[in-house]
């Protein structure tokens, strides 16, 4: 196995490669509601299989070796292809076109049903699925606590994405523009390594960011410094003071795309 791929990166998209899948159609074999916790395999963010996750891999795909998909290590199938061409007739899995089962028309996006995670000011909030992931730990365990909602999204930048919805009145001001709480926002992820090219982005003023002591906050972007590795916040309500924080606390950054489901009785 190579040191440049995760546990779970070899196994996954060993997988992948043989059934003939993308990991949307692989999530719909597997009777997931969601793909989210095979995009976190795919990017890394879990590094490995867990348990539970292989007992769902084992009861769609039987003859794949429980001891593999645990450590990425062995023979991948239980019988390998290569001893007899009658045994590779009989583990062969019937060809599957890599086709998104939920896939839009053009074929260039994907339906995708995502957790919708609360904007609470509250430490450590999103630790174990926002950052700092614990790969014993199932993501699909943790996203079930959340409400859920169905999202159009790119399909080649899909696993960037995260719903949250709004608590709070720091983004009110009376106007159009107001972002009030239980809106449900789209919000597209910049890695850190990223974070250095700049973040100040005139299309996406809004942010939500994660830090580990504070929680996770909602915000106007209004100034990135390259040089001192902050960037400076704001709330439209003119009731809150604008601060500065220090990327390094920093553990998620979310542009705010867009509003996906309105809060009516705000209005």
């Amino acid at each position: 196995m190579s040191s440049d791929f995760t546990v779970g990166q070899v196994v996954l998209r060993g997988i992948l490669k043989q059934e003939g899948m993308t990991i949307n159609t692989l999530g719909t074999q597997l009777g997931m509601d969601r793909s989210q916790a095979l995009y976190d395999i795919d990017r890394g963010k879990t590094q490995t299989i867990s348990t539970r996750m292989a007992e769902k891999i084992l009861a769609s795909f039987p003859h794949y070796s429980r001891s593999w998909l645990l450590s990425g290590e062995g023979e991948m199938l239980k019988h390998p292809t290569k001893d007899s061409s009658e045994t590779a007739e009989a583990t062969q899995k019937p060809h599957r076109a890599p086709q998104e089962v939920e896939a839009i028309t053009s074929g260039s996006r994907v339906i995708q049903r995502l957790p919708i995670i609360p904007i609470e000011a509250q430490a450590g909030i999103g630790k174990g699925f926002l950052y700092d992931v614990d790969p014993s730990q199932d993501p699909e365990d943790i996203y079930d606590e959340f409400d859920s909602m169905e999202v159009v999204l790119e399909r080649e930048v899909s696993d960037r994405y995260k719903l949250f919805r709004v608590k709070g009145d720091s983004m009110t001001d009376g106007s159009l523009s107001s972002i009030c709480t239980g809106d449900v926002l789209l919000c597209r992820e910049v890695f850190p390594e990223d974070w250095k090219l700049g973040l100040t982005n005139n299309r996406y003023p809004n942010v939500v960011i994660v830090i580990e002591e504070e929680g996770i906050l909602i915000k106007r972007l209004i100034k990135h410094s390259k040089k001192n590795e902050t960037i400076s916040l704001h709330s439209i309500n003119p009731k809150y003071n604008d601060f500065t924080v220090d990327l390094k606390n920093v553990r998620a950054f979310y542009y705010v795309e867009r509003i996906v489901d309105r809060h009516m009785s705000q209005w």
